[in-house]
């Protein structure tokens, strides 16, 4: 991620991923429906993806290697 745009966060949804990390809207949505980022989807609200498991990713990191499976994956 780019280090001046980095910001102390909880969460992200997918449209403020992609001026963050410079990859496309796409690509991102991509990674959701392949189950490759860990995502979640509250009730009635956007899809988010927590800080810790998009620095993982960005790590090159399996989701599975970070955090046990969870159910609450959602493919958009």
């Amino acid at each position: 991620m780019n280090e001046n745009v980095m910001q102390k966060r909880l969460s992200w949804r997918l449209a403020e991923l992609p001026p963050v990390t410079g990859l496309s809207l796409p690509f991102w949505r991509k990674m959701v429906i392949e189950r490759k980022i860990r995502s979640r989807k509250p009730a009635g609200g956007a899809i988010v993806i927590l800080d810790e498991d998009l620095k993982a990713f960005l790590a090159g990191e399996d989701k599975d290697e970070t955090r046990d499976q969870d159910n609450s994956l959602v493919a958009a």
